[in-house]
């Protein structure tokens, strides 16, 4: 699923680039003695800023699924960044992650200013000269950003890293220059099959409702309703709202090469990846003990593996 907004503002002259760039001094210098202190739990490492807020962890290994991920999007989007109908020159990647999407963005348009924001300072430091990271949290206000950026993007958020989609409309709102727009690339999580229904009691199924389960509990979700975020986007002043769905495939069941290298990635992303996605949220948000959701992640990863339904992930 894809969302993308024009917003229309009155005019108001944009901060020059010091004012920017002393923005981000600023936060770098006040944050530094914090943020690589990462919390360690299980076995896996957790972002220091803000800490406890966000579930998954930050480690190698949840990297690697993070890069899987964003690649079998790219495979679906025909290595489209953007689709919304924008040539941007100021642009935002809320939830930046590995920074591998501000990374190739900054990289094919090199005259553009990118900037990349995250909880987790784990960004590679070679990095195009057009292209900065900075830490922040995207629940509190966006300070600096005023009118600043004429594409604001976001890539598998959902609402385990956002936690108020209200709130973050009202803050890119006021971050976009005049005409600029807003694309949320985000995933519905649970499984899907248009064939058949896939068996209620597969341990895949069960997996994906007990998750969702945990993160309710949380005060998070894995969930993305198109409509509801059409509806927060117009509410918070944006036209020009659309959704556009895809199928992100499980596994290497599709006949067009470049879907079935996407299910490829996308079922190793789930199979490597999923005790990252588990850990928290079934041992705080569902009170699991850890060898309870270890056979349970046992049996998801076997089902997965010799799965012949044609199952996908509403994008």
């Amino acid at each position: 699923m894809e969302e993308t907004a024009d917003v229309i503002q009155e005019a108001r002259p944009n901060e020059d680039d010091s004012g920017y760039e002393g923005r981000s001094e600023l936060s770098t210098t006040s944050l530094a003695s914090s943020v690589f202190h990462y919390e360690e739990e299980n076995g896996r490492s957790y972002h220091g800023f803000h800490c406890g807020k966000y579930v998954l962890p930050n480690d190698e290994d949840e990297q690697e699924r993070m890069n899987l991920h964003h690649r079998s999007m790219r495979l679906i989007l025909h290595d489209q960044h953007w689709i919304s109908p924008i040539q941007p020159t100021r642009i935002l990647d809320v939830g930046t992650g590995t920074g591998v999407w501000a990374i190739d963005v900054a990289d094919q348009i090199p005259s553009a200013h990118v900037v990349g924001v995250d909880l987790s300072p784990i960004q590679p430091t070679l990095i195009p000269p057009n292209l900065q990271f900075e830490i922040m949290d995207a629940d509190d206000t966006w300070e600096g950003f005023e009118q600043h950026f004429d594409l604001i993007h976001t890539q598998f958020m959902n609402g385990v890293s956002i936690r108020s989609w209200d709130f973050f409309y009202e803050q890119a709102f006021i971050s976009l220059m005049s005409q600029g727009w807003v694309e949320n690339q985000e995933v519905d999580m649970c499984f899907h099959c248009d064939e058949v229904s896939p068996p209620a009691d597969s341990a895949y199924v069960r997996w994906a409702e007990l998750w969702n389960e945990g993160l309710d509990n949380l005060g998070l979700t894995g969930r993305c309703c198109p409509e509801q975020m059409k509806e927060k986007m117009k509410s918070r002043g944006f036209i020009n709202v659309s959704a556009h769905f895809y199928r992100l495939p499980v596994g290497p069941w599709p006949v067009q090469d470049r879907q079935k290298e996407a299910g490829v990635l996308n079922l190793k992303a789930l199979l490597d990846g999923i005790s990252g996605l588990s850990l928290k949220v079934f041992l705080h948000g569902l009170k699991w003990q850890r060898e309870e959701m270890e056979i349970l992640l046992m049996q998801v990863r076997q089902e997965l593996s010799c799965c012949d339904l044609h199952l996908y992930i509403p994008m």
